[in-house]
């Protein structure tokens, strides 16, 4: 069975969206301090309303959208 992953970024200010991140069941794939991202991987069927819902209320968050780097056929 094969799991579809999609790649998110998050943009952010401040520490608290990274740790919340790193309490949710999703990837973190990488965290920039210097520039307020994080790539994040989950899975396709939870999809970016899930994450949002979970982000919204973190003081500091301030958007998601999809990676454009994110490549499908390299899907593992």
């Amino acid at each position: 069975m094969e799991i579809k992953r999609c790649a998110y970024i998050v943009d952010f200010k401040g520490k608290e969206v990274p740790k919340k991140l790193n309490k949710m069941d999703v990837n973190v794939a990488y965290v920039s301090k210097k520039f307020n991202y994080a790539v994040v991987y989950l899975d396709e069927q939870k999809g970016e309303k899930l994450l949002i819902n979970h982000l919204k209320r973190v003081r500091g968050f301030i958007r998601v959208y999809p990676s454009l780097f994110y490549d499908e056929n390299a899907n593992i």
